[in-house]
């Protein structure tokens, strides 16, 4: 190189050394890692949503693809975006019924995800299954409050997952985790080994932790529904922004609580949140909120769009199987299934009861899914996927009518409010009185046709998820177990089979739960 080469290149990186300087500062974390701090604006802008259901595809032709071309519009014309997620994505859809979320890793992956973090149905198909999606991620996971009891670390550790990252993005450091809601435990099938801490006690743990690493904003991706956001946004300091809810509940503005940010944006492929940080010396200074309607009009993304096309294709192979036929419709819908007895409802209780020979059957209304009719006509494979998408196995179960009496209370608790804990029922009757004390609802429980013996043993067969307690029904947790959920047959394909066994199939409802009215 000549001299007179040599000097230009060495101005030129003089040159751009001191546009950089003019730019950011220089800032010592962890006795010698380099922090860039802007000195000048710069805006970093956050795409949310609230959670995908395990759904690449949704309601009126949307899906993820055109999600993806939205948000990768928003990076073009903003390269200091982050793509966020904030956990339930990978079910409970029917093709997670299939596919156990792979369809979602491989979606998300394509769509560009930065992080993610896990929300109560990440653990719909178990610990394990939820081990090998975060395996197969080519983005990383955080948990503040998802924590393994044998480590005292994140769940997924080894795997990469963390209570928290640090990213810089536009000369920020930015602090990103992340929150699963308090009620995990008792709405889905965690596994043994698995704590989940109390947001609130998390987050007041692991926000100074960021801190003391150097972030200069601090991100949470919450999957707590939005009083329970709002909440640990008053109890916890330091948290700048919150992103996500639960419940998928869309506000057209953000909340500031705390002189947090607390933003949500709907559920499922209905809606995208894009917020505009302005940030100057690693301080936010102001923001704003675009909330966007997703639909069929708009663009595509090609790579989102391969990935959907694979997956449809072998869903599609998959699910038009036959299996048999329903001479009457199939009632499904979830304000029934919620609230009082209903054919399918006896149906699935029957298979479970005649399957375990047990004295009686109990099957919670919100694992019943699907929320339409079905038939009459044939039954596909795809049908029972939709009316039955959760990974739950049947097992059996014995104990004293008194503990049984007090599940069926348990049951009933929220009949007023749809709760998914409402029982359908095989091998027994009552009536309910909504207008009763909870826990004081169930009149003229039977078994068999012979009252309620509180003292006699009775066999129960139900699913492992109420089993181990979940939805309420603690005292399934504690009964003795006669047939675990490793030796019994997945609760869809133990349904598949009973309408093989008889072809066509005319459930009717007979009384069984009587519904007792204000008059």
């Amino acid at each position: 190189m000549s001299s007179v080469a040599a000097h230009l290149l060495a101005r030129g990186l003089l040159v751009v050394a001191l546009v950089l300087s003019a730019a950011v500062g220089s800032v010592a974390i962890d006795g010698g890692t380099t922090l860039l701090a802007q000195e000048q604006p710069v805006v970093v802008t956050i795409v949310h949503d609230t959670h995908f259901h395990g759904s690449l595809t949704g309601q009126d032709g949307v899906t993820l693809a055109h999600y993806a071309a939205l948000a990768k519009g928003i990076r073009g014309q903003n390269p200091n975006t982050l793509f966020v997620g904030n956990g339930d994505d990978l079910a409970p859809s029917v093709m997670s019924s299939l596919f156990r979320g792979q369809h979602m890793i491989d979606g998300l992956g394509a769509l560009g995800l930065d992080v993610n973090t896990m929300g109560n149905h990440e653990f719909d198909y178990g610990p394990d299954n939820l081990l090998e999606r975060v395996g197969r991620s080519p983005f990383p996971w955080v948990t503040a409050n998802v924590l393994d009891r044998r480590t005292g670390d994140a769940f997924g550790a080894e795997l990469g997952v963390r209570r928290y990252l640090l990213k810089d993005v536009a000369g920020v450091r930015f602090g990103i985790t992340g929150v699963a809601p308090a009620e995990t435990p008792a709405v889905t099938s965690i596994g043994p080994n698995v704590e989940v801490r109390d947001p609130n006690v998390a987050l007041a743990e692991v926000i100074p932790m960021m801190r003391a690493e150097g972030a200069q904003v601090t991100l949470v991706l919450s999957h707590l529904s939005w009083p329970a956001s709002e909440a640990a946004a008053a109890a916890v300091n330091g948290i700048d922004v919150i992103v996500g809810d639960h419940a998928g509940q869309a506000i057209d503005q953000p909340n500031v609580i705390n002189g947090t940010i607390v933003s949500r944006r709907g559920d499922e492929l209905r809606l995208l949140g894009q917020l505009d940080l302005t940030l100057q010396g690693g301080r936010i200074q102001s923001w704003a909120y675009t909330g966007h309607k997703l639909t069929k009009e708009l663009p595509t993304d090609e790579a989102v769009n391969a990935v959907i096309s694979q997956y449809q294709s072998q869903m599609d192979a998959r699910l038009g199987e036959v299996v048999g036929a329903t001479a009457v419709e199939l009632d499904a819908r979830r304000t029934e299934s919620r609230v009082g007895e209903t054919n399918l409802g006896n149906f699935i209780a029957d298979a479970l009861r005649s399957w375990g020979g047990a004295d009686v059957a109990v099957q919670n209304g919100g694992g019943i899914r699907g929320d339409r009719t079905f038939g009459p006509g044939e039954i596909t494979r795809g049908d029972v996927a939709a009316i039955l998408p959760f990974a739950n196995y049947a097992t059996t179960l014995r104990m004293p009518g008194s503990a049984l009496l007090a599940a069926l209370e348990n049951g009933v608790s929220q009949i007023d409010s749809t709760g998914g804990r409402f029982p359908q029922v095989s091998g027994m009757g009552f009536a309910v009185d909504p207008s009763a004390a909870v826990g004081s609802r169930i009149r003229d429980l039977t078994i068999a046709g012979q009252p309620l013996d509180p003292n006699q043993t009775y066999t129960v067969a139900t699913n492992d998820f109420m089993a181990g307690g979940g939805d309420g029904y603690d005292t399934f947790k504690a009964a003795e177990v006669i047939v675990s959920s490793q030796a019994g047959p997945l609760l869809a394909n133990l349904l598949i089979d009973q309408i093989q066994v008889q072809g066509t199939i005319a459930p009717r409802t007979e009384g069984r739960i009587r519904v007792i009215s204000a008059d």
